[in-house]
């Protein structure tokens, strides 16, 4: 009888110790899933050690190359992770450990530093303490990335903040306004962004221009009391909320639908802009970032025979910022490209379609490389980061300011 018991009382603790071992194995387990606002993953396979990912196109034509992930329960051990592509920057994945409020590079150390061949792999060890950690492309930029910076400005009477439009799928499209001092006599700037979803270093450089417009300092002060502002933080809202690549989007993507007119936001803009415009002097800067190699930071032109008038005035205040580049991003004037515009009409851009109105004086489409600004032909570059971009933001503002302040 007592052996009966003994044995029962062993079975017991037996069963009580393996179900303890199994819910510490549940506890600890790994996951990585890409649900929350811009997150883009497909596992394929997660290993012990090795985890096969691939980035999800879902509309795109062709391929792309966004993703964004987060894995939780991973602290105290190294995983791999591997792409079936080179979808890898330059500086590895964009880390954040603090729910996407702060981002640093992988292979980022020094912050100028040679570059390597993007990569289809890296290897991260978590720390005892990484029970959440975010990888990306780039570092991530949403709706609460905007609300973050708008709550920084929200006692600033110059800003306005509404909306353009509902989405395709209902969500607020936001518009800024920073309305000149004297709308009738100033000049009129249009801002626009993430027409392409993946596109986060251009909001970044965007936050800067803004920052700018809106400061107590004597360009803030000029650009308020000479230029009025229409800015769109999220042309394609639903891409970036959703994780989507945007860029080549079926049947076209939001930057090729100043012809057809599909998506709603780019409806709203070009009526909010014809009316808005009011046959004053007017500028379009575009912001976009390059494929995923591009480390050159550049803006597309226009070629000088289609308008002449544009062409020059582009020129002159890309020569102001370079001149008063105070960032550490490398830019020149010619690094500059000629755009080449699609052959069916179409698939009409915003810059385009931003030239054809008989007030424009200067349009142009910004590309700022997602993790490293480099001079063409270098072996080495700047490390592109949240910071670094507002900067440059910050000299486009400048420039913005010199370039209208001389204007003939």
């Amino acid at each position: 009888m007592k052996k009966h018991i003994l044995s029962s009382l062993l079975a017991v603790l037996l069963i009580a110790g393996s179900t303890a071992a199994a819910s510490a194995a549940e506890k600890t387990k790994v996951e990585i899933d890409a649900g929350f606002p811009g997150g883009n993953i497909i596992v394929v396979d997660a290993g012990e050690s090795v985890v096969q990912l691939k980035q999800d196109l879902r509309d795109t034509k062709g391929r792309w190359f966004y993703w964004s992930f987060r894995v939780r329960g991973a602290q105290g051990k190294t995983l791999e992770f591997q792409f079936d592509d080179k979808i890898i920057s330059y500086l590895g994945p964009a880390i954040s450990k603090d729910g996407g409020k702060t981002w640093t590079w992988l292979y980022n150390k020094t912050g100028n530093l040679p570059y390597s061949a993007v990569s289809s792999a890296f290897k991260y060890t978590f720390g005892k303490d990484d029970t959440e950690v975010f990888f990306s492309l780039s570092p991530n930029y949403t709706e609460k990335e905007l609300n973050a910076f708008l709550e920084k400005h929200k006692t600033n009477p110059a800003l306005k903040i509404g909306t353009l439009c509902k989405t395709t799928k209902g969500r607020n499209a936001e518009l800024l306004r920073v309305a000149g001092q004297n709308p009738k006599s100033g000049f009129k700037v249009a801002l626009t962004a993430r027409h392409h979803a993946c596109e986060t270093m251009a909001s970044y450089a965007l936050e800067g221009i803004v920052d700018t417009i809106l400061s107590d300092t004597p360009d803030g002060r000029w650009l308020r009391e000479h230029a009025d502002f229409l800015i769109v933080p999220f042309m394609d809202k639903d891409g970036v909320e959703d994780g989507d690549q945007g860029k080549n989007r079926k049947p076209h993507d939001h930057n090729r639908d100043y012809a057809k007119e599909i998506h709603p936001t780019v409806r709203a803009f070009k009526k909010q802009v014809s009316e808005w415009i009011d046959g004053r002097p007017a500028v379009l800067f575009d912001m976009h970032c390059p494929s995923e190699k591009g480390k050159t930071l550049f803006f597309f032109t226009e070629a000088a025979e289609l308008n002449k008038k544009i062409s020059d005035n582009v020129n002159r205040y890309c020569s102001i910022l370079e001149a008063e580049r105070k960032s550490p991003l490398y830019y020149k004037k010619s690094h500059n490209r000629i755009a080449k515009n699609s052959k069916n009409p179409a698939l009409v851009k915003c810059n385009t379609w931003f030239m054809t109105l008989p007030e424009t004086i200067a349009a142009m489409t910004l590309e700022i490389p997602y993790a490293l600004a480099a001079d063409i032909g270098a072996t080495d570059g700047a490390a592109v980061t949240a910071d670094r971009a507002r900067l440059f933001g910050k000299d486009m503002a400048k420039a913005l300011r010199i370039f209208l302040e001389t204007q003939p």
